[in-house]
């Protein structure tokens, strides 16, 4: 099919359009490949300042925790609130309190420990999204 408009005279419409249609996808897959680039860089900014908070949030000792509250033998840990190991089943055996708190919980003769099977950074990753709302 030829058309003797604007184009000129023996131009090939079906072939122009193909071209006009192939730009145009070429310029959507380069938006979407700057678009995509550009969200990774400001995913991986993101991650780096969640994890300076989780890192100053860890360091503070004001995570939530749980100190256990059930007689039994003395205890010498408390455990993550929001990242706790498989020793608490049942969080109603349990006190909640910042880490402060907790950690003095002892009868004064010790201070009582993070627990070192809770996953301390992903209880401080929780904090710090839970701080930014």
């Amino acid at each position: 099919m030829t058309d003797n408009t604007s184009y000129g005279v023996g131009v090939d419409v079906n072939a122009e359009l193909k071209n006009l249609q192939m730009r145009r996808l070429k310029a959507f897959t380069h938006y979407y490949a700057e678009d995509k680039k550009l969200r990774g860089q400001l995913d991986a900014r993101l991650a780096e300042i969640d994890a300076e908070v989780a890192l100053l949030l860890d360091k503070n000792h004001e995570l939530p925790c749980l100190v256990r509250r059930t007689p039994g033998p003395d205890h010498s840990v408390y455990h993550s609130a929001d990242a706790p190991c498989g020793r608490v089943r049942d969080r109603s055996n349990f006190k909640e309190a910042d880490e402060w708190e907790a950690m003095n919980e002892g009868d004064y003769s010790y201070l009582l420990n993070r627990c070192t099977a809770c996953d301390w950074s992903r209880a401080a990753r929780v904090a710090s999204r839970r701080e930014q709302q």
